[in-house]
């Protein structure tokens, strides 16, 4: 018996599309949407403050679960520190739990730039929590590339060959 290539083609669609929904419950497991942890995530400082260079301060932050408000427990959530945008090295810092779902988070600064705080909860879905960007003032050794748009002998030397810059 020769089945012809439409046929064929409609029965494997259907045992595919039939085997579907038992694969997928198969494949949760325990892991279904109800154990994700929705959080709240929030730094109980000023992020606009800019900090000064080796110069410990303690940072303050709020993680509760988003539905209930339950405190996250210490064992459950994780602060990492990167220096710098478009980098993907990152530190481990130290928290203390100062009470339910308030975490004290100690951030000495070696020298300015920007920095970010990550915290990772476990359960979380990844990404859900934002990092908190942190600027450190001060002047920074060694080479610092600054934009053209912003370099003053860059615009000088524009100038004098009839260019002229819009900021």
């Amino acid at each position: 018996m020769r089945i012809n290539s439409l046929t064929h083609w409609l029965l494997v669609l259907l045992l595919s599309s039939a085997a579907l929904p038992c694969a997928a419950a198969a494949g949760a497991g325990g892991r279904d949407a109800q154990s994700k942890v929705a959080v709240k995530f929030a730094p109980l400082f000023d992020t606009m403050t800019r900090f000064k260079p080796k110069k410990l301060v303690k940072l303050r932050f709020k993680a509760v679960e988003a539905k209930s408000g339950a405190a996250i427990a210490k064992d459950q959530i994780v602060f990492r520190l990167r220096q710098g945008y478009g980098t993907t090295k990152e530190t481990g810092l130290s928290a203390k739990m100062v009470k339910p779902g308030v975490f004290e988070v100690p951030f000495k600064p070696e020298g300015p730039g920007q920095y970010a705080v990550l915290a990772y909860v476990r359960g979380a879905t990844a990404g859900e929590i934002a990092p908190v960007r942190l600027g450190v003032v001060g002047v920074s050794d060694g080479l610092v590339e600054v934009p053209a748009s912003e370099d003053a002998e860059v615009q000088r030397r524009a100038h004098s060959m009839g260019f002229h810059a819009t900021r």
